[in-house]
């Protein structure tokens, strides 16, 4: 699937509450409306003053107060009846009319397709495709599939070592993690020969026309897909947020977020996060949170449940300054806790999201 500006556009327009499973009503009141499975009926939630009521069929349902938005929405939806309740599953957009009775959107009706509905209601982060780079994970049971051999061995055998990184490896794996593929494919460029998202759905599409299950070859595509998808919202905003996987072949797979808010006239260079996590046998479960202000002074907190690694960290704290310091950085802090990363901090709020306008470009810039 390609994540282009009318996906992203497509995505703003929905209402929260479609991507929260919560869109329901029980099953009695669903028959007592004659409604039935599979039936497509039209829709609306209505915005009154602190309450939000869904209405079909001329009966009125109180929603959470997330599902309120600026204006009311009208849309179409099927019914998925169930033992205890009834969800409505969008299925498109339909325009507001505004007091004259015209039509306020006019591009008319918006289709939700049933892949933009996974990706919408998929949970995000990388878990799915980093099981598949895992010791006994799905890639290398699959190795032995008619077909696949080449196109497995080219990923696996990608990895680089953990001591082979350096800032020319960092960014070949950030270009072929597949956060890449439209925007080079609308440019008319090559993408890269060992970009993720387009060889797993190499695989996928071979293992569908064997009649094989390649539901968790999927599932990894919309992880990165998940990750396009957030990182044009936040372009949208002016923003730059990504996430992508980093895998090794001697040290399991890592997760790298980054984050930088919009520039403002107040602050025109604002300071951006960097959150690594990786988990293997080596060192445990790690955590790193580095936030770089004024683009040469970093805060850093590390994170590590194995004691020993929290200790080696703070016995090794001169050595990455000083290293740090050859490559024009500084750092201004350095906490370390032997503890798991507590699970309310946050980096960063996500910006409210706006309809995309111009072409579609590059999810970040590479070079910073």
């Amino acid at each position: 699937m390609l994540v282009t500006p009318d996906l992203v556009n497509a995505v703003a327009k929905i209402n929260p509450i479609f991507l929260e499973g919560t869109l329901k009503i029980a099953s009695p009141e669903a028959k007592a409306l004659g409604l039935k499975d599979g039936q497509i009926v039209q829709a609306v939630i209505e915005n009154r003053g602190e309450r939000t009521k869904l209405i079909i069929n001329n009966k009125e349902f109180d929603l959470p107060k997330n599902a309120q938005q600026a204006t009311d929405t009208k849309f179409q939806a099927k019914i998925s009846i169930g033992p205890k309740s009834a969800l409505l599953i969008p299925t498109g957009l339909i325009p507001n009319t505004s007091g004259t009775g015209l039509a306020t959107n006019p591009t008319g009706f918006t289709p939700i397709s049933p892949h933009l509905m996974n990706l919408l209601l998929h949970s995000g982060g990388l878990v799915n495709l980093q099981q598949l780079f895992n010791v006994n994970g799905g890639l290398a049971n699959l190795i032995n599939v008619s077909g696949l051999a080449d196109l497995i061995t080219r990923l696996l055998g990608a990895r680089p070592s953990i001591s082979q990184i350096n800032s020319s490896t960092i960014r070949d794996m950030i270009l072929s993690s597949g956060l890449f593929t439209e925007m080079r494919l609308a440019q008319k460029q090559n993408i890269h020969p060992l970009d993720q998202k387009n060889i797993l759905y190499q695989i996928s599409r071979i293992m569908g026309e064997r009649g094989l299950d390649a539901s968790n070859i999927n599932r990894a595509i919309l992880d990165i897909e998940s990750s396009q998808l957030e990182s044009q919202q936040s372009m949208n905003n002016r923003e730059l947020s990504f996430s992508l996987l980093l895998p090794f072949k001697d040290f399991g797979s890592v997760n790298l977020s980054f984050f930088r808010k919009a520039p403002t006239r107040s602050d025109p260079k604002p300071s951006y996060t960097f959150n690594l996590h990786t988990k293997n046998e080596l060192i445990g479960e790690v955590w790193l949170r580095t936030v770089v202000e004024k683009e040469i002074s970093l805060k850093m907190t590390m994170w590590a449940l194995r004691t020993e690694i929290s200790d080696k960290a703070k016995n090794s704290t001169k050595q990455l300054g000083d290293l740090l310091e050859n490559a024009g950085l500084k750092i201004d802090s350095f906490e370390i806790f032997n503890s798991a990363r507590p699970g309310k901090t946050k980096d960063h709020q996500p910006s409210k999201l706006k309809p995309l306008s111009g072409s579609f470009g590059s999810v970040v810039d590479i070079e910073a």
